[in-house]
């Protein structure tokens, strides 16, 4: 029998993919309603809660803050600030939630993802890329890589071939989206999984390394999308881009030309602004689409480290840096978390992606619970 906290989860889950504007009012009446529930004594703030009510709170102080140095209050940034405290109020409701809740809630959504494969094939043949259910397929490609984490080394299935099973499909469905920052995320976890592992020797590390570089190179060179990615990065000098950002031509080259061209020309204009905008930001969300600082602008820099450092400032950007610092020590200093977080936040707008941070808070919860239930399983054990 499925349980309130499950349902709502997958739920919640599926309107951050279809329809997130939703979010803003569900989520505080659904955390309001459950945490009205709990009893006080199990009602506490978490480290996690409280790093998103630090965040919470820099925003409103650099909201505060920027208001004044422009004399003017930006109602866009009030939405942006929203949308931190319903991360905020997640994390709450999450952690009011069991933990098996969560270890069902990435089950149930990795079985939607094995059965609807099939659909895959077609978005393939149809638009060129599986995007499933989401808006884009990188949003798609980002939450199958935290479902891969959660396959492998939390292992929520009893059955070692249905779990392996799952594991094929979800890599194979990686492939399909033809997201090279999906791609790069599993590269990086399993070269960094091989390389501290104790288990495998020096020569086994290097084989199942460029084993796995083999496969992976075979598979995107046989996609049109990344080969053009690949060779792209030809263009990468300093002559070619100065060039295109003087005149500002973006295109032609690839998303990856497009961005370095895009990113450089941001830095510029940023740079120019008074000293006050450079440590303090030109102001929360303006860099989210219909929301542009600079005239030339017509979409968001696909970079959140460039977005922060706009938004807040180099104050803010030096806080950003702490955030990490702070997953780091939550999730008892498990970099895998960290690279699954920071190659989607430095390649794309995870920030404002609400299925991306729902997905993330969830795995954040269960991190943290899994790790201390296993303490104290060991000190009663120690005990007896």
């Amino acid at each position: 029998m499925l349980r309130a906290n499950l349902i709502v989860l997958i739920f919640l889950f599926v309107l951050a993919a279809t329809f997130h504007q939703a979010l803003y009012f569900l989520i505080p009446a659904i955390t309001l309603f459950f945490i009205s529930k709990q009893r006080q004594s199990r009602i506490s703030l978490s480290p996690l809660v409280k790093l998103y009510l630090l965040i919470v709170t820099v925003a409103i102080v650099f909201f505060v803050i920027q208001s004044i140095m422009n004399m003017n209050v930006a109602l866009f940034s009030i939405k942006g600030i929203a949308r931190y405290v319903c991360y905020l109020l997640f994390a709450s409701y999450v952690l009011t939630a069991k933990i098996e809740d969560v270890r069902d809630f990435f089950k149930v959504i990795i079985i939607f993802f094995v059965i609807t494969f099939p659909l895959g094939i077609y978005q393939v043949w149809a638009v060129d890329r599986y995007q499933g259910i989401f808006n884009h397929a990188n949003h798609f490609a980002y939450i199958l890589c935290f479902c891969i984490y959660f396959l492998v080394f939390h292992k929520p299935f009893k059955t070692k071939w249905l779990g392996n099973l799952c594991l094929l499909v979800l890599f194979l469905s990686i492939i399909l989206t033809k997201s090279s920052g999906g791609m790069l995320v599993l590269l990086t976890l399993l070269a960094y999984n091989v390389a501290r592992s104790k288990r495998i020797s020096l020569n086994k590390k290097l084989l199942l390394l460029f084993s796995f570089l083999g496969i992976t190179t075979l598979v995107l060179f046989s996609s049109e999308k990344v080969t053009s990615q690949l060779d792209s990065i030809n263009y990468l000098n300093w002559e070619f881009l100065k060039e295109r950002v003087e005149q500002f031509k973006v295109g032609g080259y690839g998303s990856v030309v497009w961005r370095v061209i895009y990113w450089i020309k941001i830095l510029f204009s940023f740079y120019e602004e008074s000293w006050g905008r450079i440590i303090f930001g030109v102001g929360v969300d303006t860099m989210t689409e219909g929301n542009m600082p600079y005239p030339y602008m017509y979409k968001d820099p696909h970079n959140d480290f460039l977005k922060i450092l706009v938004e807040f400032g180099l104050a803010g950007l030096f806080l950003f840096l702490f955030y990490f610092r702070k997953i780091y020590k939550i999730v008892n200093k498990n970099f895998k978390i960290i690279i699954l977080i920071i190659i989607p936040i430095f390649f794309g707008n995870a920030i404002v992606n609400f299925v991306f941070n729902i997905t993330l808070l969830l795995l954040l919860a269960y991190e943290y619970r899994f790790y201390y239930i296993q303490n104290d399983q060991r000190s009663i054990a120690a005990v007896h």
